[in-house]
Formats: C-alpha cells, sequence, structure tokens
C-alpha cells in the first residue's frame, strides 16, 4: 500500500473510532478504551494508536465537537440580520448542534475540567459576545449587566438547559430556551419569540 492509502486508512480509522466515541461516550461517560474499540468495530491496538490514553481521547473528541459547533454556526451569515433576530438563529442553531454542546458537558464533568471546556468554548462565546455587542450598540439590548458578565450568565444558562435535557427535566426544540436567552439579554418574551419566528423564516446561507 502506498503511503497516501496508509494516511487516508489512518483517517478513516480516526474518525471512526471519533464518531463511535461520540455515541458511546453520550451514553456511557464511562466507557473503557476496550469499549470504544468494540463500538468502532476495530482492535484494541488501532484506537491506542491514534489515543495512547483515555484523556487523549477525550480531547480529541470535544475538539471534534466544538469544530463541528463552529462549523454549524458558520453555515449563516448574521451579519445582514437585526441583533435580536441574529442572536436568535446563534441560539437556535447551538441547540440544534445540542449533541455535540451535551457531549462536551458531559466530557468536562468526566475528565476534560471546566477550565478545558472554558477554552474549547471561547471561539463559540466570542461570536455570541459580538452579537451582543452590536445589540447594544443599536439599543435593542439591556444594560443592567456589563457585556462579559451579560454574555457568561447567557453561556451558563445555555449549559445548565443543555444540563436539563440530559437529566430529561425537559423537552425543548430550542424555542423555550431561545426564549429564556433572549429574555435574559433584555427582550420582552413577545419580541423574543418575534425574533425567533424571524429567525426561522429568513436564514441566509453564507
Amino acid at each position: 500500500m502506498s503511503e497516501r492509502g496508509r494516511r487516508r486508512d489512518a483517517e478513516e480509522n480516526r474518525d471512526r473510532i471519533l464518531r463511535a466515541a461520540r455515541t458511546l461516550l453520550a451514553r456511557q461517560p464511562a466507557a473503557s478504551m476496550d469499549d470504544l474499540a468494540q463500538a468502532a468495530g476495530v482492535v484494541r491496538r488501532t484506537v491506542y494508536a491514534h489515543f495512547p490514553n483515555r484523556d487523549a481521547l477525550l480531547a480529541g473528541l470535544a475538539d471534534r465537537c466544538a469544530a463541528d459547533l463552529l462549523d454549524a454556526l458558520a453555515v449563516t451569515d448574521r451579519g445582514a440580520l437585526e441583533p435580536e433576530v441574529a442572536l436568535a438563529d446563534f441560539a437556535l442553531t447551538v441547540w440544534a448542534a445540542g449533541e455535540q454542546y451535551r457531549l462536551l458537558i458531559s466530557l468536562a464533568e468526566t475528565g476534560l475540567g471546566m477550565a478545558g471546556l472554558r477554552d474549547l468554548l471561547h471561539p463559540i462565546a466570542e461570536q455570541s459576545y459580538q452579537l451582543l455587542v452590536r445589540g447594544r450598540e443599536q439599543g435593542r439590548f439591556a444594560t443592567h449587566l456589563p457585556l462579559p458578565v451579560l454574555s457568561a450568565a447567557l453561556q451558563a444558562m445555555t449549559l445548565a438547559m443543555m444540563r436539563a435535557v440530559n437529566d430529561e427535566l425537559w423537552v425543548d426544540d430550542g424555542t423555550r430556551s431561545t426564549v429564556g436567552l433572549l429574555v435574559a439579554a433584555g427582550l420582552t418574551p413577545a419580541a423574543a419569540e418575534e425574533a425567533i419566528r424571524e429567525a426561522r423564516e429568513t436564514l441566509r446561507p453564507v
């Protein structure tokens, strides 16, 4: 086999392992590397060739989940949307990619740590922060909290609502959670619902 063929096989094996890990660890956060090898349909040696230990696996999976979230967020150009509609679209997109977000929470609890989670979520949090800046400059969002505090609070709310889904405390298609975030940002419930309606009707691909 050529070197290019070996590299392609290695990349495919790594992707297969990460896909299996995403599904397995979402259900069984304490699953072993042996469990993962069986789920991925590869031998243990192949798993360890790509991820020499569980920490390396968690880091690789967390990186992939964060990258997938960023890819999902990049589908829509929010620059042309009104700030409240842009923030609604952002929140709905994150919720739709909730499998990755919820798995990140699970990974944080089982080894990645909250500091590592904050690092991974920083590029995502920065996008929402800039939406808040734009909205406040245009007088759309409340000013009762400093922007960094408001941004951190909204991120914490999102994580809490995702955790509530994990714990089967509620079921949501993203609407109620997004209303909650927009109200926390300073909109009335009616204005939040209108922003969500517009976001769903006027999504604009990049």
